[in-house]
């Protein structure tokens, strides 16, 4: 009887720590990690669709697939960027965090254009989605220009 006891203690505080760990809010470093994680993705699957739409590598049938991960993408936009989480190479401007307001707005902009395109992606439209796409590069663009450290 004491073995169940102590094992059904030891169980409930395995489980206590696993789900406080799970719910920790992450620090600005992990909070820093999974936007330059995402942006990554999101940069990759445009590369993937502007050498499609021009003809230059993959397979134009894949075009779909890399659409729907951008406007899945997408939609992660408006939560990825944890005031504090501008440490180590960080591209974010403090602006972000000081004019929340206009950074939102650029953000619904991004996640907006980008929802556009996941709906092209699944109408299996490749003109529509080469339309699409060109909105989701003004978008980013609009917001980088403002809240991302300049490129040479």
């Amino acid at each position: 009887m004491r073995r169940i006891v102590i094992s059904t203690i030891t169980a409930l505080i395995l489980i206590l720590g696993l789900s406080l760990q799970v719910t920790a809010e992450p620090g600005a470093e992990d909070a820093f990690k999974y936007r330059k994680s995402i942006m990554s993705a999101l940069k990759g699957h445009a590369g993937a669709i502007s050498m499609q739409t021009r003809g230059l590598a993959g397979d134009p049938g894949h075009i779909t697939n890399h659409a729907v991960a951008i406007a899945n993408l997408g939609a992660e936009l408006s939560s990825i960027f944890q005031e504090g989480s501008n440490i180590e190479d960080s591209e974010a401007l403090p602006v972000i965090w000081e004019e929340p307001e206009e950074f939102a707005a650029a953000v619904a902009k991004a996640e907006e254009a980008m929802a556009v395109l996941g709906q092209a992606a699944s109408d299996s439209n490749v003109e529509a989605i080469g339309r699409a796409f060109t909105n989701v590069g003004k978008a980013c663009k609009g917001c980088h220009e403002r809240f991302r450290v300049e490129h040479d």
